[in-house]
């Protein structure tokens, strides 16, 4: 999917398909509780919950992009020389990780 921002609105209506969908039981029934409160059909349900998903995920990945930008350049590499070339981030992670253990 391309990078174009979509919103709740446009996702819902566009042209539904039908999709097969496969639960486990429980998480039918308790699809089934929670929607009777709201009296959406299942496909209404997971629709939403699907949208909600996308734009959520949507979200985080313009944060984390946002946050990325900010680092760039504010680190320097003579206070990190493990960060100078990738083959001493590598050895760098694996250190922290071998540490981790």
């Amino acid at each position: 999917m391309n990078k174009k921002k979509y919103t709740f609105r446009a996702i819902e209506s566009d042209e539904k398909i039908r999709a097969q969908v496969v639960l486990t039981s429980l998480l039918k029934r308790l699809i089934e509780t929670q929607r009777r409160t709201t009296g959406e059909t299942l496909s209404e349900y997971l629709r939403k919950a699907a949208i909600l998903r996308i734009l959520a995920e949507d979200e985080e990945h313009r944060e984390l992009d946002t946050l990325a930008n900010l680092l760039i350049g504010s680190v320097s590499l003579k206070k990190h020389p493990e960060w100078k070339t990738k083959a001493k981030v590598t050895s760098w992670v694996r250190k922290l990780r071998n540490e981790w253990k």
